[in-house]
């Protein structure tokens, strides 16, 4: 695990020894394919470092289920949920492969940073810095769709005005 951490950018600026250190707080759990890891709506837990293997993040709606990503190893997921504990999940996550994970519990997190622990601070920064740079990433594509389907809904209009004259 601990050989993977420095190619994460959620672990961006951290020391050899602060990797240790992160490395020791973390929980190995292996998932077979096709087995959930997060479910939707469940509470917050933790932070979920992809060492081996790729996950589908998963998102239920009232017609089907989506696939909203494919993550591959070496990645993290789980993040929101780190830095917000009081939301609920808000979306699946399930392995697409065989997958080996870190787990780092929420509390042992949250302890870290309570106690001003260098490692954990890094990671707190550095998880915000990701999570703004999604949010601009979904803000662009909801933008576009938002275009999209405007266009769409004008010239469904304009083909209907067309038929009634």
């Amino acid at each position: 695990m601990k050989d993977v951490l420095p190619e994460i950018p959620v672990f961006e600026g951290l020391n050899r020894q602060q990797i240790d250190e992160l490395s020791s707080w973390l929980q190995r759990r292996e998932y077979a394919e096709g087995q959930p890891i997060i479910k939707e709506g469940d509470p917050p837990d933790g932070l979920y470092v992809l060492a081996k293997g790729t996950v589908e993040v998963i998102k239920d709606t009232p017609s089907c289920t989506l696939t909203i990503a494919e993550l591959q190893a070496p990645s993290v997921f789980g993040e929101m949920g780190l830095l917000n504990a009081e939301e609920e999940r808000s979306a699946g996550v399930r392995a697409k492969t065989q997958v080996i994970a870190g787990f780092l519990p929420a509390k042992v997190f949250a302890a870290k940073l309570a106690a001003d622990n260098l490692a954990a601070l890094h990671t707190a920064v550095n998880l915000g810095r990701i999570a703004s740079q999604r949010l601009r990433s979904t803000t662009r594509k909801l933008a576009t769709l938002s275009e999209e389907f405007t266009r769409h809904i004008h010239a469904e209009s304009l083909g209907i005005e067309g038929r009634k004259q």
